[in-house]
């Protein structure tokens, strides 16, 4: 009998490894992966085009690893969240909460 494996074999991406050292409170802490963190994270939600090149490469390839993993699950996803859904009312909504100037709430459409 031969075995076949649960998930497909696809290989996930490797980031590069780019050090970066940190000292705070005469401790270092070394990130080798800071390098992902945009500096402009902010602006990048009005623009995402200002995304850095090699950055938006490697979440590309994750997000292609991801497609691959899951392929074989789209129709169970797509049942799963019709019957979610189906176990709300569609027009629920919460009463907003205050914070200061702020009202936060939720709803379903």
């Amino acid at each position: 009998m031969t075995k076949t494996p649960v998930f497909p074999t696809a290989t996930p991406p490797q980031p590069e490894k780019r050090p970066i050292f940190d000292t705070h409170h005469g401790m270092t802490r070394t990130d080798d992966y800071a390098w992902l963190r945009a500096t402009n994270w902010q602006e990048m939600f009005r623009d995402p085009s200002l995304l850095d090149g090699q950055i938006r490469a490697h979440l590309e390839a994750e997000n292609a690893y991801q497609a691959a993993l899951m392929a074989d699950t789209v129709q169970l996803q797509k049942q799963l969240f019709a019957e979610m859904k189906g176990r709300i009312k569609e027009d629920d909504s919460s009463v907003p909460m205050t914070d200061g100037p702020y009202a936060y709430g939720s709803s379903f459409k």
